[in-house]
């Protein structure tokens, strides 16, 4: 990530105010610079009576700054003066004709445009040096609520397991200096791929099995001429006692043997395949009674609601089941049609593909820098034309062709490819002495190693705003039953984030033109906290180093560990500096 001043966006707030009235004051004054009421009064068409959706929505974004973990919170313990009921608020909630996704967008349109007017023009060397990217990642939103409206058994990756919740693919927009989000899809595992994949296999074995019968059947039938034959040749050699018909009844013997030998390691391998098939068909029958893991019975538990086919809600509710490279190209689409241009489009493993590769070559403007799994997909090696998978390219080439990075202590092979035809750029990498093999793959045909690896650190403004959000801004921890009410509560986290963002930016960020603004006390301290950060960054990178510990997988673990950021917190680093 780029070196810079920034830490914790709420925390920033707490420094400088001195209760949360202050804090809620600081939030509501950039709110009006965002005209966030303005944007919000074209849905006041949409509820007939009462408070107005914008002034209702407006308090809702306000819960984290005025300590209200939730609606009944705010009302509860009488933290705020809020307008209305408790049943207002949650009418706006789930109010599914509420086009959220368009909310979402204007707010990031407007941070971009304060910037550029705070903000002195850069020159084009500044410029040129900005990393601008389109990011794209997904999180685990775990819930507690069997009834939750579209709840699924999700695999979480941090846990290794399978949890109870929603995946949230978010796509995002870094300018060089502050990560803000964009877009975002609420996302189930679709159990269809899995039963699809089940069955193949289950067709595969029972394919196998019938062959193994036929192979079975074919032995029998030589056995039992092969016995004719040893009968024919005992009989041959009592007529006529000689060395060539007693080589002759033995080698029948043998032939008998071998094909005794085989009828039994085919019935073996028949009975394994009878008791897969078993086990194959049981799983199958088990599996199809799911609902993306839900049993049957849950499943009609669950929280159902009629949208009308024209709204919003209705949109949303039907993304549920779209796959995460699809949902991340329509997203890519919207950001370009929005404004939002980039250089680079960044993902990680789960994200590389034949198709995201399309899509990103497609924009004409744009180059995909993703990390891809080393794994069995061939890549033609130009200018050879040799078709090598990664393995083999190591094997072939790390002692020919593998170069080391002092700046990055890795060692590296690149090469041109075409991948399913796509012309590519492939960095392999190691970092450290013992550490395994990763690949970066690049559509940028130019692109250098160090200039790779500088693009690929800024996915992690991604993974810092996962961690900030969900710890300071009640990402995922909604449990409302109602969808709509779900989407609500992410977009808000998300807005809030947008508002933090650009008060960090103007409060604690160097102008464009180099002028700083009067620092207090505390900001120096802070400053002086920032540069320890960044050494303590160093130091991890050395200590990645001499344990051979692979960094990039490394310092993503420990952006997502808990135990982690409990430890950092108690250190006092909680706000740590993020470096390149």
């Amino acid at each position: 990530m780029q070196h810079n001043k920034s830490t914790k966006k709420l925390e920033q707030i707490e420094k400088i105010s001195e209760n949360e009235g202050d804090i809620s004051e600081n939030i509501t004054s950039t709110m009006e610079k965002f005209s966030t009421n303005k944007t919000l009064k074209k849905f006041d068409i949409l509820k007939r009576s009462g408070q107005l959706i914008s002034t209702l929505t407006i308090t809702l974004l306000l819960l984290p700054f005025v300590g209200a973990s939730s609606i009944a919170d705010l009302f509860t313990r009488n933290l705020s003066n809020a307008e209305g009921n408790e049943n207002a608020y949650y009418d706006v909630k789930n109010n599914e004709k509420i086009n959220w996704r368009s909310f979402l967008i204007s707010m990031a349109q407007r941070f971009m445009f304060l910037i550029n007017t705070d903000n002195e023009v850069l020159n084009e060397k500044e410029e040129a040096k900005k990393i601008k990217a389109i990011i794209f990642d997904d999180t685990s939103l775990e819930k507690t609520g069997k009834h939750i409206e579209g709840i699924g058994f999700i695999y979480d990756h941090v846990k290794h397991l399978h949890i109870r919740g929603f995946k949230l693919l978010v796509g995002g927009f870094f300018d060089g200096r502050s990560f803000i989000p964009l877009d975002f899809y609420i996302l189930n595992e679709n159990r269809k791929a899995k039963l699809d994949k089940l069955k193949d296999k289950l067709d595969k074995k029972k394919s196998k099995l019938e062959l193994v019968k036929t192979e079975i059947q074919g032995v029998k039938k030589l056995l039992k001429i092969n016995k004719i034959d040893i009968f024919k040749a005992n009989q041959a050699l009592k007529a006529k006692p000689n060395k060539t018909n007693e080589r002759a009844l033995n080698t029948k013997k043998r032939i008998k043997e071998r094909l005794e030998n085989k009828i039994t390691n085919k019935q073996k391998e028949k009975r394994k395949l009878v008791s897969l098939i078993s086990e194959l068909s049981e799983e199958y029958s088990f599996q199809k009674t799911f609902h993306c893991g839900i049993k049957d019975k849950e499943y009609k538990q669950q929280y159902k609601k009629k949208r009308g086919r024209n709204t919003a809600g209705y949109r949303r509710k039907q993304e549920l089941n779209e796959d995460k490279i699809t949902a991340s190209i329509k997203m890519l689409k919207r950001m370009i049609k929005k404004g939002f241009i980039a250089d680079y489009v960044l993902t990680d493993s789960w994200f590389f593909c034949k198709k995201m590769l399309d899509a990103v070559i497609a924009t004409g403007r744009l180059h995909l820098v993703s990390m891809a799994r080393i794994g069995t997909a061939k890549y033609e090696i130009l200018p050879t034309g040799q078709e090598l998978n990664p393995h083999e390219i190591i094997t072939k080439y790390e002692r020919k062709q593998s170069k080391y990075s002092r700046k990055h202590k890795s060692t590296y092979i690149v090469f041109q490819a075409k991948y399913q035809g796509v012309r590519v750029k492939i960095f392999l990498i190691k970092f450290g002495r013992h550490a395994h093999w990763r690949m970066l793959v690049s559509t940028d045909t130019q692109m250098s190693f160090t200039r790779i690896i500088e693009v690929y650190q800024v996915r992690w403004t991604i993974e810092v705003f996962f961690k900030e959000s969900k710890q300071l801004l009640y990402l995922g921890k909604s449990q409302s039953r109602d969808f709509d009410g779900q989407l609500v509560d992410i977009t808000l986290s998300l807005v809030r984030y947008i508002f933090l963002s650009y008060y960090e930016r103007i409060h604690y960020g160097m102008t464009i033109g180099g002028i700083f603004r009067e620092l207090s006390q505390m900001s120096v301290e802070e400053n002086l906290l920032a540069d320890i950060r960044f050494f303590f960054h160093e130091l991890l990178k050395i200590f990645a180093d001499n344990a051979g510990i692979d960094f990039i997988a490394f310092y993503e673990d420990l952006l997502r560990d808990p135990k982690a950021n409990e430890i950092i917190f108690k250190i006092g680093l909680k706000s740590e500096k993020q470096a390149a």
